[in-house]
């Protein structure tokens, strides 16, 4: 929390506008200024929202509020789901979660409907002094989501945004924290009853901490028009009876009130089993005479007095303004006096930013998802390219690895795609020179065997071409003379396992002693 030099509460009722601007300085010095317009209540055109506000606006103009620090302002109870709900633990975090379950089923409305605020209240001290942690109470209030909105569009029609919204009973909470601080004899056990125009606020304090905050629809108008009927008058002069008539005229018509008070008092302390002891009336119906004590007396209370930090001093009649206007979450308590109650404080403003906030950062979080996706997706695609490069890179060094093998086995040129044909080519190639090896069929070292035998003694033979096709051998030879060429021509004649035996091309070669010639003929194989 930080320190604010200046809050100003806003009490907006039917008969007047009140507020209180409360400053301090950096010394420490408090100053506490009040303000005040009233309201015709008997035109009823001006309780319009529109009209309202247009009053609103002069009365800040008018009281010089506008720009003087954070303005607070206040839900009555009856606009509030309020509850003191008990656990048996004190840890605020599983509170925090369990508060709006356990809430859930004590309001009449969905949990998105609502903002809900809770106070974890100090821990009861026993008669001995010692405080009690085995288990904690917890005020919670829910406050319909509509209304704060419709209260945030009223302000804003009157040019205003408020720091803080609470409740108005938590206001009179606040005031008598305040006169603690002060040094007052506050009593802890106290009922606070602030009577308004239209409504009767009701704070109930047990050992210092708020329990019960409740509004009873009855206020000083309704006064009012009991004296107009009684006396037979118009609404002002009722308005003037009021303020002068006695207390104990008047006491048939606070039944409806008193009433409503003793069944809220005597339903907590039937609760507690415990019983209050002090009473203080604030508000505007507070001056009228002896209403302060008739009250107490009536509820088996003692009226609080000066020595118990209510006296003249004290803002009665702008108890609410003058709580909201010490807000625990805008004012910080002085060193000096700082009190573990001082920071009880509701502020549904919080709850609907914190809402916002959420909001806000959930649609972030989409922002951030979409982005991350396109990300993600631009990272897939990405990799994808990647992979498919990597894949064509590969495919193509195989397939250059492969035409260099391939160029290795089949030779130069050879183009990939004929592999069966190149590989038939090779085989028969192979076979041709198997053959030369291969003595299951005529082959090459056969012709040479029986050429060698056909071949005369003393005659030289060089073969220098040798064809063999099936039975068919051409052959191209020298020797020396031509008569060597008939000798072996009639060698070959002579052996009856060649046919068509025949010399052809015979002529002198380039060197002496040379003759070339060609001889064919056919092997008759048995």
């Amino acid at each position: 929390m930080s320190i604010t030099a200046e809050c100003v509460g806003l009490d907006i009722g039917q008969t007047a506008m009140k507020a209180v601007r409360f400053r301090r300085r950096l010394t420490g010095r408090e100053s506490v200024e009040y303000f005040h317009q009233p309201v015709s209540y008997a035109r009823r055109e001006r309780t319009e929202p529109a009209q309202q506000a247009a009053l609103l606006r002069e009365f800040l103009w008018k009281s010089g509020l506008y720009g003087s620090g954070d303005i607070v302002t206040a839900l009555p109870c009856q606009d509030v789901f309020i509850r003191t709900l008990s656990f048996p633990f004190r840890d605020a975090s599983k509170l925090s979660q369990i508060v709006p379950f356990e809430l859930e089923n004590l309001i009449p409305m969905p949990l998105e409907d609502v903002t809900v605020g809770s106070l974890l209240l100090p821990a009861r001290e026993s008669q001995e002094g010692a405080a009690k942690i085995n288990g904690s109470e917890v005020l919670v209030s829910a406050a319909p989501k509509e209304k704060i909105a419709e209260h945030l569009r009223f302000m804003a029609s009157a040019e205003l945004s408020p720091s803080a919204i609470t409740i108005d009973g938590m206001a009179l909470f606040s005031v008598s924290q305040f006169l603690k601080e002060e040094g007052a004899q506050v009593p802890g056990n106290m009922a606070i009853i602030d009577v308004g125009a239209s409504k009767t606020t009701l704070c109930l304090v047990h050992e210092g901490r708020p329990v019960l905050l409740r509004t009873v629809v009855w206020g000083g108008n309704h006064l009012t028009h009991a004296l107009a009927v009684r006396y037979a008058c118009n609404f002002a002069e009722a308005e003037r009876r009021k303020r002068t008539v006695s207390v104990q005229d008047i006491d048939s018509l606070l039944e409806p009130v008193l009433r409503e008070l003793r069944v809220s008092l005597h339903s907590y302390e039937g609760t507690v089993h415990q019983r209050l002891t002090h009473c203080w009336v604030s508000g505007g119906g507070s001056k009228l005479r002896d209403l302060s004590g008739h009250i107490a007396h009536q509820l088996g209370l003692l009226p609080v007095n000066s020595r118990q930090g209510f006296g003249s001093n004290c803002p009665r009649a702008f108890s609410i303004a003058f709580g909201l206007a010490i807000h625990p979450n805008i004012v910080r308590p002085r060193w000096k006096s700082r009190l573990a109650g001082g920071s009880l404080a509701l502020d549904f403003k919080t709850g609907i930013e914190a809402v916002a906030g959420s909001g806000q950062v959930t649609k972030q979080d989409r922002r951030l998802a979409l982005w991350g996706g396109i990300i993600l997706a631009l990272l897939v695609f990405t990799d994808l390219g990647l992979r498919v490069m990597l894949k064509e890179s590969t495919v193509k060094n195989l397939k250059q690895e492969i035409q260099t093998q391939y160029a290795q086995t089949f030779g130069p040129g050879a183009n990939p795609g004929d592999e069966l044909d190149q590989a038939r080519y090779r085989v028969s190639q192979v076979e041709k020179g198997l053959a030369a090896v291969d003595g299951t069929r005529y082959d090459v070292l056969a012709v040479l065997e029986e050429l060698a035998k056909q071949v005369p003694q003393g005659v030289p033979l060089k073969i220098r071409e040798l064809t063999i096709d099936g039975t068919s051998v051409h052959l191209e030879g020298e020797t020396s003379t031509f008569d060597a060429v008939e000798k072996i021509k009639q060698a070959f004649v002579a052996n009856e396992t060649f046919q068509d035996v025949s010399i052809s091309d015979t002529r002198v070669g380039a060197v002496p002693n040379q003759v070339v010639f060609r001889l064919a003929y056919t092997v008759q194989r048995p």
